[in-house]
């Protein structure tokens, strides 16, 4: 976003006392360039300073320069004595293994003894969607930024009937600045002769309601989707031939159309696929054995001959989990059995185990890279949660 959104943005701190030399949009130039964190801290240098830092037009401009940094964070749901949960955030600190740490672990407090078997099914532009069960089979819904440490507690559908399979993805439409949950309904019961009917579900962050926009044309699978280029992205099965198809829904337009398959088997299979967003590219993993895995990359956004591959092989006891993100070009951090975290490296096909400090819990029942960002779930939602 261009400095010329702020040329009427008062400077929260007088210039011609701190640094008369030095031009306006030079200085919010500086501040927009902060990581995330530090702008938090600066927010506390006076209440002008907390103004500037909080308008919603320094947010986006700050995250339109950060969003497509490397991820170096991750939300992690623990469960030491299921159904208790508990959340933390891993940040990596270097892939070159030369210092004693690869990341640390720090525990949030958000929602400290609150969660039942949380789940954390989808992430954007800094925001985490986390499901978790207080007491009941509906599951209770929260939008919040674990860097900023804010969240808003919402419900569930109310369309959905009890006994429906869902799934589940989170994205942002650009077009009306909104943030939107998306819900899959699907009865595996019913009867064949009505084409097992999926549902789509429409909750808008901004207005606060669900509605129902229509039937998703093909058969759901149990994973979340992944949000990339506009579009929350899940695997299906075709009604026609029952192949397997990749399907995306426009945030915008809230239509959905289907994306090329990568030169593989698209047959239903016992061993598990799943779509994952790797370095600002749409991937599929497709799980092969306990101990190896193949991963497609559009490298293109919706070009089929822009798919390539990489395999990973783990010639050790635990199985493979799947990705989480990318740490430069190279480097893949992977999942491993819910235990622990290794780290790939593409170009020389090495790997190798990620040491976190903090780490203890060996049950995990989520895991969902992000990027930090200062949107606030409170203030997209303050227009319905004041009413």
């Amino acid at each position: 976003m261009s400095l010329k959104y702020f040329h009427q943005t008062e400077m929260p701190v007088a210039t011609a006392d701190s640094a008369p030399d030095i031009p306006q949009e030079l200085i919010i130039d500086i501040l927009l360039r902060l990581p995330t964190k530090s702008v938090g801290k600066c927010r506390c240098v006076s209440k002008p300073w907390r103004s500037l830092l909080s308008d919603p037009l320094f947010i986006k401009a700050h995250l339109s320069l950060h969003l497509h940094h490397p991820q170096k964070h991750i939300l992690i749901s623990i469960s030491r004595s299921p159904p208790s949960s508990s959340l933390s955030v891993v940040t990596f600190t270097t892939t070159s293994g030369s210092s004693n740490n690869d990341g640390f672990l720090e525990k949030l407090t958000l929602l400290q003894n609150q969660l039942i078997f949380a789940q954390i099914v989808g992430s954007c532009n800094g925001l985490v969607l986390v499901l978790t069960f207080e007491g009941s089979d509906t599951p209770t819904m929260y939008l919040m930024n674990p860097t900023t440490r804010e969240l808003v507690k919402f419900q569930h559908s109310p369309l959905v009937w009890d006994d429906a399979d869902t799934s589940y993805g989170f994205g942002y439409d650009s077009s009306s600045d909104d943030y939107k949950i998306v819900m899959l309904s699907h009865d595996w019961l019913a009867d064949k002769t009505e084409g097992y009917p999926a549902f789509v579900d429409v909750f808008s962050w901004r207005i606060g309601t669900w509605r129902r926009i229509g039937c998703f044309p093909y058969v759901p699978s149990s994973h979340s989707g992944v949000f990339l280029n506009g579009s929350i992205h899940w695997l299906a099965l075709s009604k026609v031939d029952g192949l397997c198809v990749i399907i995306a829904l426009d945030m915008s337009c809230e239509q959905f159309k289907q994306l090329p398959w990568p030169e593989t088997d698209n047959t239903p299979r016992k061993r598990s696929r799943k779509l994952v967003v790797l370095g600002g590219c749409l991937g599929m993993v497709a799980v092969q054995s306990r101990h190896h895995m193949d991963v497609w990359m559009m490298k293109e956004y919706g070009v089929r001959e822009s798919w390539t591959k990489f395999s990973v092989t783990i010639p050790k006891k635990a199985s493979v989990w799947g990705p989480i993100c990318l740490l430069g070009v190279d480097d893949v951090v992977l999942e491993m059995g819910g235990k622990n975290f290794v780290v790939h490296n593409l170009k020389e096909r090495t790997t190798r185990d990620m040491v976190i400090a903090g780490i203890q819990d060996k049950f995990r029942r989520g895991v969902m890279g992000f990027c930090e960002s200062l949107v606030s779930p409170t203030f997209y939602s303050q227009k319905w949660r004041a009413s």
